[in-house]
């Protein structure tokens, strides 16, 4: 089963979100992130968060439709979005697709797209999709396809790098040791029907990227 949690950054494209809200199993909303989905006309299935950033109009439409609410104290140890994976992960979600979780503030985007780690731990396929961006996370094998006007940046997060092989790129590698911090992997670009990333060792972020 796929999830689909919508938290309160920045989503411009709500044709994107429909599309995708419309496609998984359960919703789930952190917080201010109902505000989104109200705007598009949907329910989500449950809402998680201490509701400090849900518009009033929005909690009545939650509220109209009893829509279950996960209320937490505004002073807690996680954010409102790693408090949605784990009510998903105990209803046996396999899949999390996740938006909203990008914007302006730049520790809560690169704090949710290291929650992609925390569910590759658990074997859970994780993805973060914006406007410009979707973001893979992968120890093993991704087979991604061409998609014309975009590069594909494939980032180590470990602090030993990762050996990566890569096939369908117009820069392809064989076991390539890409260093930590280094900028060897980004702006690729598939030049054949799929393009191939093949980690051996350590974990890599592979975003998708449209200027």
């Amino acid at each position: 089963m796929t999830g689909l949690i919508v938290s309160n950054g920045e989503i411009s494209n709500l044709n994107l979100l429909k599309s995708i809200a419309e496609s998984v199993d359960m919703i789930v909303c952190a917080d201010g992130g109902a505000n989104h989905i109200a705007q598009i006309g949907l329910i989500p299935d449950l809402v998680v968060g201490d509701l400090d950033s849900i518009k009033d109009e929005t909690l009545n439409i939650i509220n109209i439709k009893n829509v279950p609410i996960l209320k937490y104290s505004t002073h807690k140890d996680y954010t409102d979005t790693e408090l949605a994976i784990e009510y998903l992960i105990d209803k046996g979600i396999d899949e999390i697709i996740f938006m909203g979780v990008t914007g302006s503030r730049i520790d809560h985007t690169l704090a949710n797209v290291y929650l992609l780690n925390k569910l590759l731990k658990k074997h859970i396929k994780g993805i973060i999709v914006d406007d410009k961006n979707t973001i893979y996370i992968t120890n093993s094998v991704l087979e991604l396809n061409r998609e014309e006007g975009t590069f594909v940046s494939v980032i180590p997060i470990n602090s030993n790098g990762a050996r990566v092989t890569l096939k369908g790129f117009l820069y392809e590698t064989n076991e390539v040791l890409f260093e930590f911090s280094s900028t060897l992997g980004v702006s690729n670009q598939i030049v054949e029907e799929k393009g191939i990333i093949e980690v051996l060792d350590g974990t890599c972020l592979v975003i998708v990227s449209k200027d």
